[in-house]
Order: C-alpha cells, then structure tokens, then sequence
C-alpha cells in the first residue's frame, strides 16, 4: 500500500496487491484515528474489512483505499474505490448459512451511513463512522 495522494482531509492508497491488505489496512487505520474510541475504531475497522474484501473478490483493479474526516471532524469515513463501476454491491440474504456475502450486511448495521458513488470508470462503496 503506497500512498498516492494526501490531503487536509484524506489520504488515499493504492492497493496493488492480489490479496486484500488488511493487517496492512487496519495498522494504518488504527494509527491515523487516534480520537475514536475503541468502540467506534472496531466498527471502522470492521467496515474497512469488509469493502477490501468485497473489491477483491468481485471488481477488477486498479483499486484504491481512502481514509477521509469530514469537514466538521465528526465523521470518519473509509472508501475502496474499484475499476468495477457497473457492479454495484449487493447485500446478502441475512438468512441464508454462508460464510461468505455476509459484508455489506455488516456494514450497513456497524456504520451510521454508508453507500456506493459510481463514477466513470470505477466506483466508490463507503462506510462512516461517528468519531
């Protein structure tokens, strides 16, 4: 994970790897929101997990992850930004007795908000936290 880009309010990576980074992921993460309660910083992590591994089992590269405050500081967001801007996620039956789709099921019960931005060539699926 190499960082490409660093702003006021964000910092994104780019995610060259074939596996999903996420001992790498959370390590940074942890480190650069220090003001989240333990709590609040498992939630994130969590949400951070889930869209890594939802980008490297169903879109294609290039992909990218963001770390980003809004303005007011009050939110955190993570992003994974994918080459895959027509496959839109989808949550999984809550029902059903499988391992896997469970994600996005996740995410939307840890996060406050969370959602899919496509744009032209890839999309953003994101998760947010209350810090």
């Amino acid at each position: 994970m190499d960082v490409v880009e660093r702003s006021a309010d964000h910092v994104d990576f780019d995610l060259e790897d074939t596996v999903p980074p996420v001992r790498r992921a959370r390590r940074w993460i942890t480190e650069n929101v220090p003001e989240l309660d333990q709590s609040t910083l498992l939630d994130l992590l969590l949400i951070a997990d889930a869209l890594l591994t939802n980008a490297f089992e169903h879109a294609t590269a290039p992909r990218r992850l963001r770390l980003s405050h809004r303005s007011d500081g009050h939110v955190v967001r993570v992003e994974v930004h994918d080459a895959s801007p027509q496959l839109l996620p989808v949550l999984g039956k809550p029902g059903r007795r499988e391992p896997h789709n469970r994600g996005l099921l996740l995410v939307n019960r840890l996060a406050s908000r969370w959602g899919v931005d496509p744009r032209t060539g890839y999309k953003a699926v994101w998760g947010e936290v209350a810090a």
